[in-house]
Parts: C-alpha cells; structure tokens; sequence
C-alpha cells in the first residue's frame, strides 16, 4: 500500500503507479541535473514539436482546406487534428514522467508540505485543463476556427474569467507539481520549458486567430444599402440653381422656374448656397426676353453648357 494513494488495485499500466511508489534518487549539486540522459532531451525536442506541428497543420487547413478535402467535411477534419493533438500531447506527458524519473531528487523538497504543493497545482492545473476544454468543446479546443468552426460568442465563464489562457497555464501547473511531487530540480527546469514553448505559440496563435474572427466579420457584414445617403456628394450648379428656385420665385422672376424646381427628382437632398444677385439677375433678363441685356454669344454658351447638363433634353 502506498503511503499516499492507494493504487493497489488499479491496473499496472497507470502512471499512477509511479506517483504512489516514487523512487528517489537523492543528489546535490550540479549532479542534480543529468545531462546525459536521453529522456530528457527527448521531451525538450517534443514540446517544442507539438505547438510548431498544429500550427502549421492548422494554417494550412485555414489557406488550402487540404484536410477538409480529404475528408469530405470540415468538422471531421478538426476532430481529426483533436485525436491527433490530444495523442501527441499525452506522448509528450508520459516522456516528461519518464525523464523526471530519471533525474536525481533533491533531499531539500522531501517534505510533506512540498507534497501537499505540488498535489494542489497538479489538481489545479487539471482543472484548468479540463474546465477550457469543456467550455469551448471540442472544436474550440482543437482550432475549430481554422477549419471555418467559428464560435457564435467569446466565452468569458471559468475559467475564461481567471486566466486568459487557462489550458496552457493549466498544462504548466500540472508539470511543475508532478516536478515537486518527484523532488526534482531537473523536472522543475523543464516544467519552465514548457511555459516557454507555450508563451512563444501564443504570440503566434493569438494574432492569428484573431486575423480569423476579424476577416469572417468583414464577410458577414453587409454593404451599406444606400451608399448616397450615408456619403453627401456634391451638388452640380444645375442642381443647385434649381433647388434655390424651389423656394418659390423671387422678385421679377418667372413662376417656370419655381415649376421646374418643384419637378426636379431629389431636390429636398440639395444644399446650394445662395446665388449671388449678378447672376440671378441674367436669368431674369434672359427669361423676360430682355435680349438687349445679354450678347447672343452670352447666351448660346448658357444654352449649350445646359444642355451638357442633360437639363434641356430631359
């Protein structure tokens, strides 16, 4: 019987087996670290593999949809990358036991309230593990959104509102207590490791995945259904003319301007500033038939520019 968890009965392929009967092998010093073991160089190289490897795999997936393609089905495909991911990471959990085994123990960490530490962070980082998980689901766990599997809504509930990144710091709590449950130096440097691996992946990851939700939102978003009332354009001069004589006729000035000014399409949109008494007072004369008062030249360049305008022909 273990002195700290009874294990006698369960199967003898269970790590647990190695948390209730650990084996101690007590050094000081530079010894505490043991350079020449492969395990240990083993677990280095395979976490920094895994977050590298989903990366480019998923990016890949969001710019070519290979996978999908394979597979016939995007959500099919992400829980293809979760079986894949989640295997990899527990190959990486049982090296990482297997390289903490392998390291000597410091006596100084052979303390009960070091044991109590080190269960309390590895039950607190499985909380934070399996808490995200459950909260984003599959999909959301395992870059759903690289696959097009967006979420409808940010999740902020636990453990969203304690960390901002709960599995990963989860993920490091649970190596550095199962560090301190083994006494181990070596498993508290590579516990380290880890956060950095993981710290280095978000930097990445982040942006990414938020490059993701901003373009899907830019799709989704309809165009403005009349661009010409949410953008004010200019008036033409025409437009403007017309507009003003809507008012009603000013002084001396026929009553077939203010008709076709109250004809004119959208003339309760124009804005003209006011004309300046010079120019009305041409009109007037030309629309009294005062020819002495306007040179014939004068007058066929008003007609043609006018009909430039369409405002005659129409």
């Amino acid at each position: 019987m273990s002195k700290f968890l009874p294990a006698d009965n369960l199967p003898s392929w269970l790590p647990i087996h190695d948390f209730a009967d650990p084996v101690y092998n007590y050094k000081t010093g530079a010894e505490l670290l043991d350079t020449t073991k492969t395990s240990l160089w083993t677990f280095v190289a395979m976490t920094a593999f895994n977050p590298i490897f989903w990366n480019i795999v998923a990016r890949n997936e969001y710019r070519n949809k290979t996978i999908t393609k394979i597979v016939g089905s995007p959500k099919v495909g992400c829980y293809l990358l979760a079986v894949t991911i989640f295997s990899l990471s527990a190959f990486r959990d049982h090296l990482y036991l297997d390289a903490v085994k392998d390291q000597p123990a410091a006596a100084e960490l052979d303390n009960p309230l070091v044991k109590l530490l080190a269960a309390v962070l590895f039950a607190s980082g499985q909380i934070f593990v399996i808490s995200s998980m459950w909260a984003l689901g599959v999909t959301g766990t395992y870059l759903g959104d690289y696959f097009g599997i967006l979420m409808s809504h940010r999740v902020t509930g636990f453990p969203f509102n304690v960390l901002n990144d709960p599995m990963y710091i989860g993920s490091f709590l649970t190596h550095v207590g199962t560090a301190l449950w083994f006494q181990s130096p070596a498993g508290l440097a590579l516990a380290g490791w880890v956060l950095v691996v993981y710290l280095v992946a978000l930097r990445f990851e982040g942006p990414f995945t938020d490059m993701i939700y901003s373009a899907a939102h830019k799709k989704n978003t309809p165009a403005p259904s009349n661009p010409a009332r949410s953008v004010p354009t200019t008036p033409s001069r025409k437009s403007g003319r017309i507009a003003a004589k809507s008012e009603g006729p000013s002084d001396g000035e026929p009553a077939s301007y203010a008709a076709a000014a109250a004809e004119a399409p959208g003339k309760e949109n124009v804005v003209v500033p006011a004309q300046t008494p010079r120019r009305s007072g041409r009109v007037s004369a030309v629309a009294r038939g005062e020819t002495g008062s306007a040179s014939p030249m004068r007058m066929t360049r008003s007609k043609s520019k006018s009909r430039g305008l369409g405002s005659d022909d129409e």
